[in-house]
């Protein structure tokens, strides 16, 4: 065998090679900067509506103008192909603290009776209002009967059962659904932050003097209590609520007696 020969032409194989890459890598280079965040860094043989053409020191590439970002020059200048999706719209604030007061009520049940023949012109509703420093933030509508409870009467025993009561939230508040336990109600309201210092709370037992469509509440049973609210946590009240002597009698006509001796104690908890 002529393995000089072979020997001699492999010889000058690899020095064009090696002579054309040294003449590659010696080109002005461009880096094409890709959308992925990958770099090829080339010369531009040709620019497509589709593709670049670049020239590599390991040959030619195509590459899809799409994936393109910017191509940085060999002299530092920059030509943006595709610029990336501008800033996005400024992120919200977050939203301010509220308060949450949790009423935790104990204690017999509210109700008022009529007798019912005196019931034309009567809205047999009763409502628990809750106010913080006089302004309403939840009130609670009970105007379903419960005539089982005195045969004869008109009766409202006042229900938080959400199938019973309808909620509604004042003015920046918010009104979770009741949670219903025998001997055990929890009502839950958020407020906006108010100002710093005691806030009064007020709820009230009231009726309706007006009608179901124009109502005139007025208040029969009321409590109050002043404290600091949280907005790192909850703030929780006790309502403790005992019937004391109030009774629906009388003759010729019934009515409701001793309405007065109904008590609400309405506290604090740490």
């Amino acid at each position: 065998m002529h393995t000089r020969g072979l020997t001699s032409r492999r010889w000058a194989l690899a020095s064009a090679l090696s002579l054309a890459l040294l003449g590659a890598s010696q080109l002005p280079a461009d880096t094409f900067v890709l959308s992925e965040g990958d770099r090829i860094t080339g010369k531009t043989v040709q620019k497509g509506k589709r593709t670049f053409t670049v020239q590599t020191p390991y040959g030619r590439l195509s590459i899809p103008r799409a994936k393109i970002q910017k191509i940085v020059k060999d002299d530092g200048s920059e030509e943006i192909v595709n610029p990336g999706p501008g800033p996005g719209p400024p992120a919200a604030p977050p939203p301010p603290p509220r308060s949450r007061l949790i009423f935790v009520v104990l204690g017999k049940t509210f109700w008022q009776a009529w007798d019912p023949r005196e019931s034309a012109g009567i809205d047999p509703s009763l409502r628990l209002e809750i106010r913080l420093d006089e302004e309403t933030i939840a009130s609670y509508l009970d105007a379903k009967l419960d005539p089982e409870d005195i045969p004869g009467a008109l009766v409202n025993a006042f229900s938080f059962a959400p199938s019973e009561v309808v909620a509604e939230a004042g003015t920046g508040a918010e009104v979770l659904t009741p949670e219903v336990r025998p001997g055990r109600i929890v009502l839950k309201v958020e407020v906006p932050p108010g100002p710093g210092g005691p806030r009064k709370v007020r709820l009230a037992y009231q009726v309706n003097d007006g009608s179901s469509t124009d109502p005139v509440w007025r208040d029969l049973i009321e409590a109050a209590a002043t404290t600091e609210l949280r907005t790192e946590g909850p703030t929780f009240f006790q309502v403790r609520q005992d019937r004391g002597r109030m009774e629906f009698s009388g003759f010729p006509r019934k009515r409701m007696k001793n309405l007065e001796t109904f008590r609400v104690e309405l506290s604090t908890e740490e």
